[in-house]
């Protein structure tokens, strides 16, 4: 337990919150592993070891609550600096659409992808619009770009 208070004393202005995470493990883990021997030593104490025993116990629970309390606000901190962070990225990228952040919004007509039949004629268009909206879609995986084209073939 002292390791992990020195640590979280001595805590630069960036944190690796991964690094942080499993020290509250080992704290936790610290707690339980302390909790069973002093329970243990409590049960075969005579009245006066007992009472230092509980001062102990106190001590140590309150270092505990503390240092947990410390760590548990450094991870809320951090999700909330990344949820806000994400939230701001988004609207940016809401507000900033078509690389300028002036530029009207203009709602364009969707554009369906014609079904191809088989017929040479029928190649180069269908070609050009699936590759467009389809194949060229980088939020799309390549599963579901083949499943689209066979669904977009008669």
């Amino acid at each position: 337990m002292t390791h992990i208070t020195k640590y979280n004393d001595s805590l630069p202005d960036t944190v690796d919150m991964h690094e942080v995470k499993v020290r509250l493990q080992l704290l936790e883990k610290v707690w339980e592993e302390y909790n069973t021997v002093q329970d243990q030593l409590e049960y075969d104490d005579d009245d006066d070891e007992m009472q230092q025993h509980e001062l102990d116990r106190e001590a140590f629970t309150e270092t505990y609550c503390v240092l947990k309390a410390r760590i548990n606000r450094m991870i809320s901190e951090d999700r909330r600096a990344r949820d806000f962070s994400s939230a701001e990225s988004q609207k940016f990228r809401a507000t900033h659409d078509y690389g300028n952040c002036l530029a009207p919004k203009i709602k364009l007509s969707t554009t369906e992808i014609p079904k191809f039949g088989g017929q040479i004629i029928e190649f180069k268009h269908f070609h050009g619009t699936f590759n467009s909206l389809i194949i060229n879609n980088q939020t799309l995986d390549d599963f579901k770009k083949i499943s689209l084209f066979v669904v977009f073939c008669n």
